[in-house]
């Protein structure tokens, strides 16, 4: 998948994504490291003597000032971080249980979500044919108690499931939900060439599928 990986990796890097490639948790840790220092340094403002301000400067005056601007600034950047977080996960979320509700939305049976893929693949309608294909994944995946599916389940959270009980599925499951976030929020188009080696790894997961047997 030599040629699809530069593009979605193109496609990946918009910050709209973040969440996707482990971006947003270096954002976080930067965060972090930031309020850190600023703490480390109003400490050390807070220890150090004042000095040099001249004769009839009150000290204490301006000790308050400083440590009141100090909690402003700290309660705004602390709202400024929950913010950020409460938004981060709202995306996530959201971009996250659409194949699942479609999934709850779906009807049809296993064989019959399989023959629309077909359906859309004849006409080269690739992401309809990639959304079907993750419904039936879960579809088969759920039948199979490979993964339990649950209704606040994401797509990393069915990727973690799958592997747990079959950790060479794993990669299978990646490509899936890659492709679709792909196809459906990069807004991206998928040569044939590119979607044939893509169905290689979806192939071979959902074969290992139909074979797998709970212990």
């Amino acid at each position: 998948m030599a040629a699809f990986e530069p593009a979605m990796q193109e496609a990946l890097r918009d910050s709209r994504y973040s969440y996707l490639t482990g971006r947003f948790d270096g954002i976080i840790e930067r965060i972090e490291d930031i309020i850190i220092r600023i703490l480390e340094f109003i400490v050390r403002q807070f220890d150090a003597e004042f000095t040099g301000f001249g004769e009839g400067v009150n000290t204490n005056v301006i000790s308050g000032t400083f440590t009141v601007l100090a909690i402003v600034f700290i309660v705004a950047l602390v709202a400024f971080f929950a913010h950020m977080v409460f938004k981060h996960s709202r995306a996530k979320n959201r971009y996250s249980e659409e194949i699942f509700e479609d999934y709850r939305a779906n009807r049809l049976s296993y064989d019959e979500v399989m023959a629309l893929v077909a359906k859309h693949d004849a006409e080269e309608n690739f992401k309809e044919a990639v959304r079907y294909r993750y419904i039936g994944l879960i579809m088969l995946f759920n039948a199979k108690e490979i993964v339990k599916v649950t209704d606040s389940m994401t797509g990393g959270q069915f990727e973690r499931e799958a592997a747990r009980n079959i950790s060479s599925a794993q990669n299978g499951v990646r490509e899936t939900v890659n492709m679709y976030y792909y196809l459906f929020f990069g807004h991206k188009a998928v040569s044939p060439t590119d979607y044939a080696k893509y169905l290689q790894a979806y192939n071979a997961v959902i074969k290992e599928a139909h074979l797998y047997e709970k212990n």
